[in-house]
This record gives C-alpha cells, sequence and structure tokens, in this order.
C-alpha cells in the first residue's frame, strides 16, 4: 500500500517542480525578449528623430529578415528532399547546399546592412554604448573593456562594427 501511494506523490512533486520552473522562464511571447532592447534605448539616450530613424530602421529590418528566413528554411527543406530521396543525386543535392548557402549570405549581409544603417543613426557616443550592449547580448562579454575578447580569452573575437 505504501508503495502505491509514493509513486503518485513522487509524480505529484515533480509536476509541481516542472510547472514552477516553466513559470518562472522569462516569457519571449509577452515582450520579455525586447526588456534588453528597451534598456539599451535608454542608455543611449536618443533625440527623438533617432528614436523614429532606429524604430523605422529595425521594422524594416525585421520585415527583410522574415523573408530572408523563409527562403533559408525553404532551400533546405528541398535539400533534405533530395538527400532522401531513394536514390539520391549527389549532383543535385551539392547545387542545394549551394543555395542555402547563398541564402545565409544573403541573411547576413542583411545584418551587416542593418549594422552599418545603425551606427550611421548613432553619434560615436552611443555607438560605443551600442557595441558594449550588443558584445555583452552576444558575445558573452562582460566587462567596460572595448576589446573584442571575453574574460581570460586571448583569441580576438569577431568585429561587428
Amino acid at each position: 500500500m505504501r508503495k502505491q501511494l509514493k509513486k503518485p506523490a513522487v509524480l505529484l512533486l515533480l509536476t509541481a517542480i516542472l510547472t514552477v520552473t516553466a513559470f518562472g522562464q522569462p516569457n519571449r511571447a509577452n515582450g520579455d525578449r525586447n526588456r534588453g532592447s528597451m534598456d539599451m534605448m535608454d542608455k543611449l539616450n536618443l533625440t527623438v528623430e533617432q528614436e523614429k530613424q532606429m524604430k523605422d530602421l529595425r521594422f524594416k529590418h525585421e520585415t527583410v529578415m522574415i523573408d530572408l528566413r523563409a527562403d533559408l528554411q525553404t532551400e533546405r527543406l528541398k535539400k533534405r528532399q533530395l538527400a532522401s530521396a531513394d536514390v539520391p543525386n549527389k549532383k543535385k543535392i551539392y547545387a542545394q547546399i549551394e543555395k542555402a548557402g547563398a541564402a545565409e549570405i544573403k541573411m547576413e549581409k542583411a545584418r551587416a546592412d542593418h549594422r552599418l544603417a545603425v551606427r550611421a543613426i548613432l553619434d560615436d557616443e552611443q555607438f560605443k554604448i551600442f557595441r558594449r550592449g550588443f558584445m555583452n547580448k552576444h558575445h558573452g562579454f562582460s566587462g567596460d573593456r572595448d576589446d573584442f575578447r571575453g574574460k581570460g580569452d586571448k583569441s580576438p573575437r569577431h568585429n561587428r562594427f
């Protein structure tokens, strides 16, 4: 009888732990994802005109990226379809890999264009703040150093403007 009660109790406890853990995570769907961006905008101390330019630029960039991601996913799907054929054609698969690679390059160029446009909107001091925030968010960089290496890492990181 005791063993019969133990299993449901353990299951109930695990369910409670998982539920609490899940609800404790940031809710990306409700905009928690953008909280860091909003903090960054506050730190930059943008003019009204700069805020408008940044907002318009971000909207345009997100719209472009939606299309580019869709293209990339389509090319990758086509590649998987070719690879899963009963008799895969190496030449066609390689050609499709090239198409997927070209789609990735388009995305990277769009990101570079966006970063350059952001840089053109900000003054030098604002850009330093922006770059530090970008490095913290995307590379685990911490501290006020102006180089592109993480803690204890002597290898150079990519400088994304």
